[in-house]
């Protein structure tokens, strides 16, 4: 972004989504973008009523941008795969009006819960096996000495 396009933005929100855009082209984190919004604005993002959209929760501040936009803003993430940096600005004009959010429960949160789920039950039963196979052998009387 450049220093006339930032100044077409006037709400915390727009500086938060300006932050978003041009931390994800950067690659970076999502307390780089927090980080630079508190520059920008000299406010923290818990600190704004009413909350702003399309922010990340407490536990998300550690993750890679990319990553959070790819997991909680698909939509975003589309359009900054599919267009070139020159677009970002009309990016901005259309989430200036949009209520667009964090989404919160995707299909890949229960697939994944599943998944983890199949995997405990499978160590479980690959160790009831093991445990099954080492009782077998205590049966014998291979380590009585005569």
């Amino acid at each position: 972004m450049t220093k006339e396009e930032l100044k077409l933005i006037s709400t915390d929100q727009e500086y938060w989504d300006a932050c978003v855009i041009k931390t994800w082209r950067n690659f970076g984190s999502t307390l780089d973008a927090m980080i630079m919004f508190h520059g920008i604005t000299g406010k923290k993002l818990d600190e704004i009523d009413p909350p702003l959209l399309r922010s990340p929760i407490n536990t998300w501040w550690k993750m890679g941008i990319r990553i959070f936009v790819n997991q909680r803003l698909s939509k975003i993430h589309n359009w900054l795969i599919n267009k070139p940096p020159e677009k970002d600005v009309l990016l901005l004009k259309k989430l200036k009006n949009s209520k667009y959010d964090t989404e919160q429960d995707t299909i890949r949160d229960n697939e994944l819960s599943n998944e983890m789920a199949r995997v405990y039950t499978n160590r479980k039963r690959v160790g009831m096996n093991a445990l099954n196979y080492s009782n077998r052998n205590q049966k014998t009387d291979w380590r009585v000495t005569k």
